[in-house]
């Protein structure tokens, strides 16, 4: 199976996708930045490549690619390019986390969408275990 190529634009664009794994998902402490942002829930995903989700004071996904496991996450869309400042500034990217196009499963079909990956895995402790979902 061939997976869409991820060519990585600078800014997300109209309709685009967001990967949440954390505390954006619904229920999670900052779930409200999603509403205030219009973002639409399409459904449950999991990242096509494994990686290793951390979970320290906050969940950490690292840049770590094929290490840990396909996350599993929520998989919304942000009406307009505009939505995502407040999100970017939650993740305080690209400073703690950066964001980035990745290929996800969702409802049996691949779909690229932004992903935060933190960027300072030596601040973490190193008998934190990866997990596959959060919480």
């Amino acid at each position: 199976m061939t997976h869409p190529p991820v060519n990585n634009p600078i800014e997300p664009r109209e309709n685009d996708l967001l990967f949440a794994y954390g505390s954006l998902q619904r229920g999670g402490e900052y779930h409200e930045f999603l509403i205030n942002a219009q973002a639409r829930r399409l459904g449950i995903g999991e990242l096509v490549t494994p990686y290793p989700l951390i979970v320290a004071r906050y969940p950490c996904l690292l840049d770590r690619r094929g290490l840990g496991y396909r996350v599993r996450g929520e998989v919304y869309r942000l009406p307009h390019p505009s939505r995502w400042a407040a999100i970017d500034w939650l993740e305080d990217h690209p400073r703690e986390y950066r964001r980035r196009l990745e290929p996800a499963r969702l409802n049996g079909s691949i779909v690229r969408a932004w992903t935060y990956f933190y960027l300072h895995p030596q601040r973490l402790c190193r008998r934190l275990a990866a997990v596959r979902c959060f919480p």
